[in-house]
């Protein structure tokens, strides 16, 4: 079967499995074709499965002979047919029980001949009369048996987008807010109203951006990424929409960020430190879907999801009249807000434990964790920068470290203070007195007592401390601690 007779079968399949009987089916079908087009150039498989976990329908692109086949795998059950999925990792059995799409999902599967593919996937309910009964995937293949495939999908035209873009799995999270910030970017990825995403510097806006898009219809189209606080004001209207040549000194012929990003995505980073001119422009673009160039008499029309950010509270914003009230609204049709780092304390060590893997790649070390009392000072610490100043923390300390474990030593010395100790030390006697050296001795004492207390001797104390003993007894005769 040639791949362009493929979503015809799959049509009149469709209507067998229904019987006729459900009205509408066929429409519903056609609208998740067109969905596939727009994301794949082309297809390499496509199956139904019913709401029994039963596959109704299944095509499969051949290599060799460079046609769709049937598989053979009509009529069995999908996790027998695939014995390395589970109910919990089948996308569809994710699907008929969150009732969602996926979107360009990766995974990697076994089928019951022995063949290993990589695929990428996406998923969508088959509803009738608001029940799920089944659900329908289309699939590009990325690898057989660990070997690549050499067809690329429209998916990689844009500058790799897709596959160098973050995707909902690098949102790595043990909170309940994200978990349920990651659920909402499930839902609202597949539709095309804007989105505000709020947050402090450092919390994530751009990879949460970079996720929505990745997981939306538009994932095949360009996504293009501006802060707008990196720019004048007098040159960020014609960086968005473009000049015509002779508008204005040395002005050529150059398309703007809005046209750049024409069928994907156009992420907009500080959108409240642009001028309130410049804004009244962006809010008749968005609600047109029109754009002119500085001197152009002609418009454009575009095909742009807007999603923007800010670091300040929104309310704040607008109030001191940093953001035109009516583009808030027209901007947050959909809002997150993303929690800071301090607010996600399950999220600081599990988080600290995956970069130190990313560095240890980066800069060939094998760096095994960090120590306890590492742990319970990234734990007490407020982190002003957040995740950013987590990366940072943990680079500087890889860099300086000359163990297997992060110690206290390693670790940047404004990491060292805890709100409390921030009290303790930051007094105006003490700013006066001391200087930064002496106020990290008194803190680095502390520790060293505390260790002494809990232990039978100073090598127990060393071991905990993650020095050696020698370093420990030298620290002791410094300190006059006996």
């Amino acid at each position: 079967m040639k791949r362009e007779k493929m979503f015809w079968v799959i049509l009149k399949k469709v209507n067998m499995f229904y019987d006729g009987s459900q009205k509408g089916s066929d429409k519903m079908i056609t609208k998740y074709l067109e969905h596939f087009s727009k994301l794949y150039e082309q297809l390499d498989g496509m199956i139904i499965v019913n709401r029994d976990g039963i596959i109704e329908f299944s095509v499969m692109f051949n290599i060799e002979t460079k046609y769709m086949e049937n598989e053979g795998f009509t009529g069995k059950y999908i996790l027998d047919v695939f014995p390395t999925l589970t109910e919990k990792t089948s996308s569809h059995f994710r699907v008929m029980t969150g009732r969602n799409p996926i979107i360009n999902e990766r995974q990697l599967v076994t089928d019951i001949t022995g063949n290993t593919f990589e695929f990428l996937n996406s998923t969508f309910p088959i509803e009738i009369q608001n029940e799920v009964i089944g659900t329908i995937e289309g699939s590009v293949i990325l690898s057989v048996n660990g070997e690549p495939t050499t067809r690329i999908t429209t998916e990689s035209k844009h500058k790799q987008s897709c596959s160098d873009l973050y995707h909902l799995n690098d949102i790595v999270t043990a909170d309940p807010a994200m978990v349920e910030i990651k659920e909402k970017i499930k839902k609202i990825a597949v539709e095309n109203s804007p989105v505000l995403i709020y947050g402090e510097t450092g919390t994530g806006k751009e990879l949460v951006a970079q996720a929505i898009h990745s997981h939306s219809l538009r994932s095949d189209g360009p996504f293009i990424s501006q802060n707008c606080s990196a720019i004048p004001n007098s040159l960020l209207e014609s960086t968005l929409f473009g000049t015509v040549k002779g508008s204005f000194t040395g002005a050529e012929n150059r398309k703007g960020l809005f046209e750049l990003a024409d069928k994907g995505t156009l992420f907009l980073d500080e959108v409240n430190s642009m001028d309130i001119s410049i804004q009244a422009k962006i809010l008749k673009a968005i609600e047109e879907k029109k754009i002119r160039r500085i001197g152009d008499e002609k418009e454009k029309e575009i095909d742009v999801r807007i999603i923007s950010a800010m670091n300040e509270n929104p309310m704040k914003a607008i109030e001191k009249g940093a953001i035109r009230k009516d583009l808030y609204y027209r901007l947050g049709v959909i809002q997150i807000n993303l929690p800071p780092l301090r607010e996600r304390q399950e999220d600081i060590i599990l988080l600290t434990g995956l970069l130190i893997q990313k560095y240890n790649q980066k800069m060939g070390k094998n760096i095994e964790g960090v120590s306890e009392i590492v742990k319970n000072t990234f734990n007490n610490y407020a982190w002003p920068g957040n995740i950013r100043e987590l990366k940072n923390a943990l680079e500087h300390a890889m860099i300086v470290t000359a163990g297997n474990m992060i110690a206290l030593h390693d670790i940047p010395e404004h990491v060292l203070y805890t709100s409390k100790e921030k009290e303790k030390y930051f007094t105006k006697d003490t700013l006066d007195n001391k200087s930064l050296p002496q106020r990290v001795e008194e803190y680095e004492k502390e520790i060293i007592l505390e260790a002494l207390s809990a232990s039978k001797n100073i090598t127990e104390a060393a071991g905990k401390l993650q020095i050696t003993r020698q370093s420990l007894q030298y620290k002791i005769d410094k300190y006059r601690l006996k």
